[in-house]
């Protein structure tokens, strides 16, 4: 099982977005993130099965993944 941090940056299965992870919504026994992808989207209930840990390239980096990027790791 994968597990992730908050800030952790990360890449959808198909790797077409590129997301931070924001908060931690396990519950139950079910291990589950909040991330907010690179496209504006936040999505809030992913797994491991769902994205990966990635290294994002600078050309990924678009700029409401910075500002939320920011936001997580600067409050």
């Amino acid at each position: 099982m994968t597990i992730f941090e908050i800030g952790d940056i990360v890449i959808e299965s198909s790797g077409t977005y590129v997301g931070v992870v924001c908060k931690d919504n396990t519950n139950e026994g079910r291990c589950a993130w909040e991330v907010f992808w690179s496209d504006g989207d936040t999505t809030h209930y992913e797994d491991g099965e769902s994205m990966s840990h990635h290294k994002a390239e600078p050309y990924q980096w678009t700029i409401r993944l910075i500002k939320k990027y920011m936001d997580i790791i600067c409050p």
